[in-house]
């Protein structure tokens, strides 16, 4: 945000805000600014992590892969995750020794609703279901293509809405191949009415143990974060550059359900297809049956970007340029 506003501010169009203006020339240093953050405590594993990981492995090697040979774009993991309209940063510049730390927004931080993500294991992804807090559908609403959107009195998924999801949502198959679903132990994907629609629909299903989302999930452990990532990059940006809308009193009102929708599709486009089927790989779901890949569920970093996405990083946080002295 803030570089964004030091371009605004100046005239020189070869002024490029990069990060090393902003570190190199010690800009925070000069005005007696610091980073602040706020703190957040950890998930807690539970005390039989490995036993349970072993578990859960056996069930999709043994149980399900080698029963029924699933191919890697019939498995799929499911995970749905609450959002807010607005999504300012934990962290701010503030000046060195102030007592308190303030946070601009629009006063809608506390309005949320909730993505729904599916992946395959070979890398595709379905498009985001979106639950808006309401009981009707608002006459202005835009949804841009390949965003799917619902309301729902809570914001938040039930039972029948999970059915409605699994009829219009999961992909069938022309060669009714079986599917397997991997979600977390949620209670709602546990009751016997929704086992009777995934028997009916051939969808075979491994229920992640209770606390080991952040490890055997490959959206929670390796895609929601850098997916919301994106849409606070998109909001904190918005908050500089808008374009806003006031009310009546001047106040700036929060992003829109349209401009919300426009930040999940782009924010989904941006997670690239060989980060989604290396997820899968990190969590022991798709590696292969030979064991020749195992070792996969070691590696901590992402996939390598190929040479045009880097490019494009590159340019966009460039560490090394020296002519951006003002």
């Amino acid at each position: 945000m803030l570089r964004l506003k030091a371009k605004e501010f100046c005239n020189d169009p070869e002024f490029k805000a990069s990060v090393g203006w902003y570190v190199k020339n010690y800009w925070k240093r000069r005005h007696s600014i610091t980073l602040r953050t706020k703190t957040t405590l950890a998930q807690r594993l539970p005390n039989d992590l490995e036993e349970k990981i072993i578990q859960f492995h056996r069930f999709i090697i043994i149980a399900a892969r080698h029963r029924h040979g699933y191919s890697l774009s019939r498995i799929f993991n499911m995970d749905e995750t609450p959002m807010r309209f607005e999504m300012p940063s934990s962290q701010t510049l503030e000046f060195s020794g102030s007592q308190t730390v303030p946070e601009k927004s629009c006063g809608a931080e506390k309005r949320s609703f909730t993505v729904t993500l599916v992946v395959a294991a070979d890398g595709k992804k379905l498009p985001p279901k979106v639950i808006f807090k309401a009981v009707h559908t608002p006459r202005d609403l835009v949804v841009p293509e390949s965003v799917r959107v619902s309301f729902h009195k809570k914001g938040w998924i039930d039972e029948t809405w999970v059915k409605e999801w699994i009829q219009t949502c999961l992909p069938r198959n022309a060669t009714d191949e079986r599917t397997l679903l991997v979600w977390d132990s949620f209670h709602v994907y546990l009751t016997e009415s929704l086992k009777e629609v995934l028997q009916r629909r051939k969808i075979d299903v491994a229920v992640i143990p209770g606390g080991l989302t952040p490890v055997l999930q490959s959206l929670d452990k390796c895609l929601n974060k850098p997916f919301k990532d994106h849409m606070k990059t998109k909001y904190l940006s918005w908050m500089v550059t808008g374009p806003f809308e006031f009310t009546l009193a001047g106040k700036k009102k929060a992003p829109s359900r349209n401009q919300v929708l426009r930040w999940i599709k782009q924010s989904w486009n941006e997670i690239p297809e060989e980060m989604v089927s290396w997820s899968f790989k990190t969590c022991g779901i798709s590696n292969a049956l030979d064991g020749t890949k195992d070792d996969a569920v070691y590696e901590e970093e992402m996939p390598e970007i190929d040479g045009e996405e880097e490019e494009e990083m590159e340019k966009e946080f460039d560490t090394d340029s020296d002519e951006d002295e003002p």
